[in-house]
């Protein structure tokens, strides 16, 4: 019975020293939130953001309606963010509501914390005054004061990740949110979410953040924990989709943009994607824990290798900014380099595609475009004057043949009336008397070589009809002093 006596008192003991461990800090941490007069603060400033953002919202709606009859037909993007705008502002009110009352009771929260400290910070000796004011013990050695919180105001914050969830899922667009990435993703959440709520978080992240995974000697700057890596996991997690989901959509939404140039439009793309992609890549390095700073040589000696090495990458990348940059030549010009004539069909960050009138395209690197010579037949005008030359017999009337040549090139549909035809005689040739047929066209994009083969039976008709003769070269032989060539005929045999 002594045994059984001892193991019942045993079990006991350890029962109660569970509860009075685990279960009362438990309750009440659980009470200071969900009973009592913290409760009823919560409660109100949850009912009262509720309330309040609702009536913002219902008042905001018929001025986001106005607004975007106002812009119809003009600018598509900002009526699409303002549409956006009117239909999740009821929920970006009450997140942003929420976590500003949120942080608000916090900083009160910790002006009304208890100063607590160790009664081992004060020895013996001779009494002197410190600072504040008060007399400290000669060789007094004060530990550092840690504030213990009074208040916890965390069914606030709960609310407002809640909102936060809503207005994120809200937000996504419907095919987003059936993919199975996303959905993973904001089941993590809510747990996290779930466990932060049951007061259960903190004993996680207190042990998570115990173990260190890169600690740097004599630095407090940097110091890699699970808890942090568990941060930049969550941080990665969340930042592929959104930024992908914001170059996409900054893209889509600034080439539609009618008043900005095509080469603007580019330019800004461009821009945009580097600047996400960089700050994802800053934002997750710090949410892992470590210091940017420590970068700062590294990326210097980085930087200066990958510049002897990618000398001509990094020239094309900076040629093609500034072709951007000073318009010299956008999307759907005609141009001509390096023997290659067509139009621009895209401007690359490290090539610029041009494709030719027989289909092919032509990848010419950037840095071309800057130190060749390059003709662009659409720069400031998209007139194009074609000179076509041809020659006629000494023997006809120049007048009459500069007449038809230009009644010719007029009759042509691609040729402008203004300035219209002309013909100019050019000289006197060792068998013609050379002439230039000198129209204007105003669409180069769709050839030159076409319109002259076109003007060309033109002129040859129009010739052959008034018996002008175009001639072709002709020499005279002379033979000087030349022998007798003898002729010897034969009679046949009857």
């Amino acid at each position: 019975m002594s045994a059984l006596s001892s193991s019942v008192l045993l079990a006991e003991f350890s029962f109660s020293g569970f509860i009075e461990e685990t279960i009362v800090p438990w309750w009440e941490r659980f009470a200071q939130v969900f009973v009592g007069e913290d409760l009823v603060i919560q409660s109100s400033v949850i009912v009262g953001a509720l309330v309040l953002s609702w009536i913002i919202s219902a008042a905001m709606k018929p001025m986001c309606k106005r607004v975007t009859e106002a812009i119809e037909e003009r600018d598509d993007w900002v009526e699409e963010t303002v549409d956006w705008l009117a239909d999740n502002l009821f929920r970006l009110l009450l997140a942003g509501t929420l976590w500003a009352a949120s942080l608000w009771y916090d900083a009160y929260n910790l002006e009304q914390a208890t100063v607590i400290t160790p009664p081992s910070a004060v020895t013996s000796g001779e009494v002197a005054v410190g600072e504040s004011g008060v007399e400290l013990s000669q060789g007094t050695s004060v530990a550092p004061e840690k504030r213990v919180s009074v208040k916890n105001y965390i069914l606030i914050r709960a609310f407002a990740s809640i909102a936060t969830l809503w207005l994120l899922s809200g937000a996504l667009p419907t095919r987003l949110k059936k993919q199975a990435y996303y959905k993973i993703l904001f089941f993590v959440l809510a747990a996290g979410l779930t466990l932060n709520l049951l007061g259960i978080w903190n004993a996680i992240s207190e042990g998570l953040n115990g173990i260190k995974l890169l600690p740097v000697s004599g630095s407090t700057e940097t110091r890699v924990t699970a808890l942090t890596l568990v941060k930049g996991v969550v941080a990665i997690l969340i930042l592929i989709p959104v930024a992908g989901w914001l170059m996409k959509s900054s893209e889509k939404k600034v080439t539609r943009m009618a008043n900005v140039s095509p080469a603007l439009q580019v330019l800004s793309v461009k821009l945009i994607k580097v600047l996400v992609v960089t700050g994802a890549v800053l934002f997750s390095i710090s949410a892992v824990g470590i210091d940017l700073s420590s970068f700062a040589v590294l990326g210097g000696a980085i930087g200066l290798g990958l510049g002897f090495g990618f000398q001509k990458v990094i020239s094309n990348l900076i040629s093609g900014v500034i072709l951007l940059g000073d318009k010299s030549i956008k999307p759907g010009d005609v141009i001509e380099v390096d023997n290659t004539y067509g139009w621009i069909n895209t401007l690359g960050a490290r090539y610029t595609s041009v494709i030719t009138r027989d289909g092919t395209e032509h990848l010419i690197p950037n840095e071309m475009m800057i130190t060749e010579k390059v003709v662009n037949w659409s720069f400031s005008s998209d007139n194009v004057r074609v000179k076509i030359p041809f020659g006629v017999s000494y023997n006809s009337d120049v007048r009459q043949v500069m007449k038809i040549a230009n009644e010719a090139g007029a009759a042509h549909p691609r040729v402008l009336k203004d300035p219209a035809a002309a013909t100019r005689m050019i000289g006197f040739g060792d068998n013609s008397v050379d002439f230039e047929l000198r129209v204007w066209l105003k669409d180069p994009a769709d050839g030159l070589g076409n319109i002259r083969s076109d003007l060309l039976l033109a002129l040859w008709d129009a010739f052959q009809e008034h018996n002008i003769e175009i001639p072709f070269p002709q020499r005279d032989l002379h033979i000087r002093d030349s022998q007798p060539i003898p002729v010897v005929v034969k009679e046949k045999d009857e």
